[in-house]
């Protein structure tokens, strides 16, 4: 086949020479197809751009990609750029090799190719954990050769690090070779104290997409009076003056808001989120939540919520703060982790029992306020059973779709993350029937694998 056993380019010597040797020197060489096809083939091969760095390749792709990189040298250049784009490293003999290729090429006594580093755009990193908190750390030791080598990179997600295991010198690395990136999340990373995570971030002022999942910090230590007047850069910082996306998920929500929300109010336009992410929203971190949307108010594009369990008892305190009614140029808002739980079981002993109240009526209320034009809605539904999604509040949620604001919705997707008995899907499009007969109704039943905080 063309992939893995490419013939050579054939050369055709005039009739009338002596010297074929001499000949051939002076032929270029001409490759067989055209650059086009060529590139139409490493695309077709390559998986598109996907901002999850997992499973970027299946391993027959990779494989073809590799063979493609043995045709010429210009079909290396190109696959690397396919090869080397996601690199996944987390420690064990993976990773141990990877930094050791870095090196051989780095050395200037390696391969007379050029380096493949450039080619790297997109680096996840993960601390190895030790059985003693003082065992030697795998990313402390390397971090400086990562962050010397690849330059180029436009998205970093480190995840499990200590930031007090680490040493000046990998500190350093890590701000100082990695502060061009565009994208940056920190997943499952600990910090001594709110400052240092805060100092952290600010290092990195050309970030547009920043998430913290995760994140944890012993204790917060910036006092109140400092988000009050304007702040010493020295001592807090400013946040990424490009911040376009923000995802947040258990990262001390309230402290980093606050933050940003000093710098919106001192320095005018300096953080324009347009795209917000919040997971895990609960009773002490809404109020806090409240006021950055309403200080974003137009700015904002797309909002994502994602509840947990504690919604079911404090939803109505939750959406209490809430008021996305500032936000009037909102165009998508998506709703995660809406448990619905079983009913309780009747009493026998009541011969006339009131019908039960509709579950989910904070999300009702929620949804009441919006007032921009919405095109596009999505909600997670956790049903318990049948009987459960059945007594979620269809018909005030019915009654607030069919208002003006609502309109022009183009696509409404209901994703009931429960097994499909057949009659699950069958519920909401009859409860929702204005909805589906609009055609804008999407109903999926199943797992729901979308991401609340993902960059």
């Amino acid at each position: 086949s063309l992939l893995h056993s490419p013939s050579r380019p054939r050369y055709h010597l005039p009739s009338n020479t002596a010297s074929p040797r001499r000949v051939l020197s002076s032929v270029t060489p001409s490759p067989r197809i055209p650059p086009e096809l060529f590139l139409d083939i490493i695309s077709f091969l390559a998986v598109p751009d996907t901002p999850v760095i997992t499973d970027i390749y299946g391993q027959s792709n990779l494989a073809d990609i590799c063979n493609c990189s043995l045709v010429s040298r210009f079909w290396l250049y190109t696959a690397r750029d396919h090869l080397w784009r996601y690199v996944r490293l987390g420690g064990g003999r993976r990773g141990n090799s990877f930094v050791q290729l870095l090196q051989h090429y780095t050395s200037g006594r390696g391969s007379t190719l050029p380096s493949f580093a450039p080619h790297v755009k997109h680096l996840f990193i993960r601390e190895s954990r030790g059985g003693l908190s003082w065992d030697p750390k795998w990313l402390n030791a390397v971090l400086p050769t990562l962050a010397g080598s690849l330059l180029n990179l436009h998205s970093l997600e480190a995840e499990r690090i200590t930031w007090e295991y680490l040493s000046s010198r990998s500190r350093d690395a890590f701000k100082k070779g990695f502060k061009g990136v565009r994208k940056l999340a920190l997943r499952v990373c600990e910090f001594r104290t709110t400052l240092d995570m805060i100092r952290v971030i600010g290092e990195f002022e050309d970030v547009e997409a920043l998430a913290l999942d995760g994140v944890r910090c012993e204790w917060d230590d910036i006092p109140a009076e400092v988000f009050v007047s304007r702040a010493d850069d020295r001592a807090v910082p400013k946040p990424p003056r490009k911040l376009r996306e923000l995802a947040m998920r258990g990262a001390r929500t309230r402290q980093v808001l606050r933050w940003m929300r000093a710098a919106m109010k001192h320095d005018g336009g300096r953080v324009t989120v347009e795209v917000l992410r919040l997971g895990a929203l609960g009773v002490k971190s809404a109020p806090a939540v409240g006021k950055f949307l309403k200080m974003l108010g137009a700015r904002l594009k797309e909002l994502h919520l994602g509840f947990d369990a504690a919604f079911i008892d404090d939803g109505d305190e939750i959406v209490s703060h809430i008021d996305l009614s500032h936000n009037n140029v909102l165009r998508e808002m998506h709703v995660y982790g809406l448990i619905i739980p079983s009913l309780p079981p009747p009493d026998l002993s009541d011969l006339d029992p009131p019908p039960p109240p509709p579950q989910l009526m904070p999300l009702t209320a929620l949804l009441d306020g919006v007032r921009a034009p919405l095109r596009a809605l999505s909600l997670a539904l956790h049903p318990a059973d049948l009987h459960a999604l059945s007594s979620m509040d269809f018909e005030g949620l019915a009654h607030v779709l069919d208002g003006k604001p609502w309109a022009i919705l183009e696509d409404v997707q209901i994703v009931v993350a429960n097994e499909d008995d057949g009659r699950m899907g069958g519920i909401v499009n009859q409860r929702l029937d204005r909805l589906f007969e609009r055609g804008v109704l999407r109903v999926d039943v199943g797992f729901d694998d979308r991401e609340v905080v993902l960059i």
